[in-house]
């Protein structure tokens, strides 16, 4: 099955569609992820097309960052997102505002049947380079796919957050206390730390010569002192 996904702002997915169908026997999805429990079986795969915000430099990533840090991912769970709910009337921050209890109902009961699928790993905080945050914190960061209920659901631009002691920096932005934080974007916001602090991009997606964690301390700096 292919499902394509619109993202707007920092990851906020805001509708979905299924728009095909078909099947083919991959692996599960990085190694971040976890195998749930159900119906299903490994060979089952959906593919998520998601198009997310882009950006023009490393730069712009950063300035729209609410917080930058170091660190490494210490745990991760897979989990399906479900709509949220409001009280409110305002179709703006409540998608289900003006429905009926039963159609609230069975909207619910049809995102619980076809899920959209997250994994969130908690990452422990190693240096701040901007934002709201302390060495030694934990943050929980969400990113789509993961396998669940026996199937592995993959975004062809995502690469799981790995453990096993792999450093990384992160460009992200904050959903509210209640939630996890998303990545601005799967490839530009997302870098490996090597020897000697070397920043590098996940995937072609992202900004070559990021420089080191040093250097992208101050240039966070500079940017903040705009």
């Amino acid at each position: 099955m292919t499902r394509n996904l619109l993202v707007t702002g920092a990851a906020a997915l805001a509708a979905f569609g299924v728009v095909g169908c078909s099947s083919d026997g991959g692996s599960a999805n990085g190694s971040g992820s976890a195998a749930g429990s159900g119906a299903g079986s490994s060979a089952d795969v959906v593919a998520y097309h998601a198009d997310y915000p882009a950006y023009d430099s490393l730069d712009a990533v950063i300035e729209e960052s609410d917080l930058v840090v170091k660190g490494t991912v210490v745990g991760s769970r897979v989990e399906p997102m479900l709509p949220e709910t409001s009280a409110g009337g305002d179709p703006a921050t409540n998608p289900q505002a003006g429905l009926s209890p039963k159609e609230i109902a069975r909207a619910e009961a049809e995102a619980e049947a076809d899920p959209v699928v997250v994994t969130v790993s908690t990452v422990k905080v190693s240096q701040v380079l901007a934002g709201d945050a302390a060495v030694g914190d934990t943050v929980e960061v969400s990113q789509l796919g993961g396998t669940y209920k026996g199937v592995t659901y993959k975004e062809r631009d995502t690469t799981t957050l790995a453990g096993g002691g792999t450093e990384y920096v992160l460009m992200l932005a904050d959903n509210g206390t209640a939630n996890p934080y998303d990545l601005l974007n799967p490839e530009q916001a997302l870098y490996t730390v090597g020897s000697g602090g070397a920043v590098k991009a996940v995937s072609g997606g992202g900004f070559d010569h990021a420089g080191t964690v040093s250097r992208l301390a101050d240039r966070t700096r500079r940017l903040s002192a705009r």
